[in-house]
């Protein structure tokens, strides 16, 4: 049976108590990825994909009920929803894509910088070069570095950011490295 989106229910939903569930699985979500990227163990690794497993689950549950996360629920849930959204595998591609066609035809409260980070790991996970040059891949034998994914057309990436609204590439890339402590190569 195909399932449809957005939800079809008309079901008076608690939207304190959906918010408070989004921001506590997007906590969980980025603790593990915290102790990842910091401590740089391969234990932690299989930890997150269990997380991002079982919060897509409950993410899709709760989408099926109330559709997209709106400013209605408050940005900490429109932000935990995205994190949530970002971190889904390539098997579900088709459902990041629906819920970004929703996000952009209800862009308020959702920062630009999330949208563009959504529609670059869309197009990863379709195959695509990325748009806004927010995804990178790790450098083999070079701990804590990150290489740019290839970008479609680079020549109007900076094109493409301004009219979003995001700063230059390379002020992007800047502010990465100083807040994750690594190192990022085009």
């Amino acid at each position: 049976m195909k399932q449809s989106y957005p939800p079809v229910t008309t079901k008076r939903v608690d939207v304190k108590k959906i918010a408070k569930r989004l921001i506590m699985m997007a906590k969980r979500d980025q603790e593990v990825r915290d102790k990842y990227f910091a401590l740089n163990d391969k234990k932690y690794l299989d930890e997150m994909w269990k997380i991002d497993e079982k919060n897509q689950r409950e993410f899709k549950e709760i989408f099926r009920q109330v559709g997209l996360i709106t400013s209605e629920y408050g940005s900490e849930a429109q932000m935990s929803a995205f994190l949530i959204v970002q971190h889904m595998s390539r098997e579900e591609v088709k459902f990041m894509k629906n819920y970004l066609s929703l996000m952009k035809k209800n862009i308020t409260g959702y920062p630009l910088n999330i949208y563009a980070m959504l529609v670059d790991r869309v197009r990863n996970w379709e195959g695509k070069d990325q748009l806004y040059g927010t995804q990178f891949m790790p450098v083999e034998g070079k701990e804590n570095t990150y290489k740019l994914k290839k970008l479609y057309k680079s020549h109007l990436v900076e094109k493409r950011r301004m009219e979003l609204g995001l700063e230059p590439l390379g002020e992007y890339i800047k502010k990465l490295q100083e807040e994750r402590g690594v190192t990022l190569i085009l």
